[in-house]
């Protein structure tokens, strides 16, 4: 396959510190360009990384060079550069989580889909060694089924939230944190029929998003799944399981840097405790490998379509089950 042109809509501090980054490193894709509506950091971004410069995303959509669009910008507005860029005949690849609305979702597949374009939700740590790990545990592991898990991701308050302080931008800890934790567990139990049997959503006093939240599942023959998430809390970023046999323990499952190499703490069945060290890598350029091997992969994309709608459907459920008891 040649190489594949890509452009960058949306340039935070994520977009600049991570994405752009880690696509430039990679001899596969063609940085063409970069867009946003802040004409400083378009020139600062295009001057660094020695590529076109959009203000106007109609530019960019018009270009001929320009294959895939990476969206990088606060959630709530996801959908309708989701929408724009399909229509122009782009594929999308965008930042988690892809809408913070069901029926969003399902039209943005649906016109992939029918536009026979790729679309993906950039969840970076699905790729890493250390979540491959995890899998391969719950597959294969010799210390029996997975009784329960409990998956947490919480982080402090921030400086400068931003777009997470923003309700109309999609801001708040479910869709921020949360959708996380959904896709983690949702990926280690993809074939498994789930039922939401409690969840509530929190919003502090003085808070205009919600800011913490928690939810029980329980997966077809499968484990229960306990889930956690919330901003302006203590730090959290971990996954637990509990089996037959045994336990497994590791943090820093979803956010990482680059250079962090996992450390697993396993107990066994009586409870000896060892630990053992996993390997280091850049979860983000693990990710866009993955994703321009799917580019040339019809079935690969088509399972991408439905791991979007089932982690949007589980989604779903925890909003309407929190809504239904308030």
């Amino acid at each position: 396959m040649n190489k594949i042109g890509i452009a960058i809509w949306g340039l935070g501090k994520h977009a600049q510190n991570r994405i752009l980054p880690a696509l430039s490193s990679l001899p596969q894709f063609s940085l063409i360009g970069v867009c946003s509506r802040t004409e400083k950091k378009v020139f600062n971004c295009s001057q660094q990384w020695n590529c076109l410069g959009w203000t106007d995303p109609i530019d960019m959509l018009k270009n001929n060079n320009v294959d895939i669009v990476y969206i990088a910008t606060p959630i709530g507005i996801h959908f309708n550069l989701a929408i724009q860029s399909l229509k122009a005949g782009k594929h999308v690849w965008c930042e988690k989580p892809l809408t913070c609305n069901y029926n969003e979702t399902q039209i943005l597949v649906h016109l992939a889909k029918k536009n026979k374009l790729m679309l993906t939700e950039s969840f970076m740590y699905l790729y890493h060694p250390q979540f491959k790990k995890i899998q391969n545990i719950v597959n294969y592991s010799k210390t029996g089924k997975v009784h329960s898990i409990i998956c947490r991701f919480g982080i402090p308050t921030l400086e400068d939230p931003g777009f997470r302080q923003d309700p109309n931008l999609g801001g708040g800890a479910l869709w921020d944190v949360g959708s996380y934790t959904v896709s983690a567990i949702h990926a280690l139990f993809p074939d498994k029929n789930v039922k939401v049997l409690f969840a509530e959503i929190i919003k502090k006093i003085n808070f205009q998003v919600d800011t913490n939240g928690r939810a029980l599942l329980r997966f077809s023959n499968g484990p229960i799944a306990y889930l956690e998430w919330g901003i302006n809390l203590g730090y959290k970023n971990e996954i637990d399981l509990w089996f037959d046999e045994g336990s497994f323990f590791t943090d820093k499952i979803f956010s990482k840097p680059k250079d962090y190499r996992p450390i697993y703490k396993i107990h066994d069945q009586n409870g000896n405790k060892t630990f053992k060290y996993g390997n280091k890598s850049e979860q983000f350029t693990k990710m866009f490998k993955n994703f321009y091997n799917m580019l040339s992969s019809p079935s690969k994309i088509e399972a991408e379509y439905l791991k979007i709608i089932q982690r949007a459907q589980i989604m779903d459920e925890i909003v309407k089950y929190s809504n239904s008891k308030k």
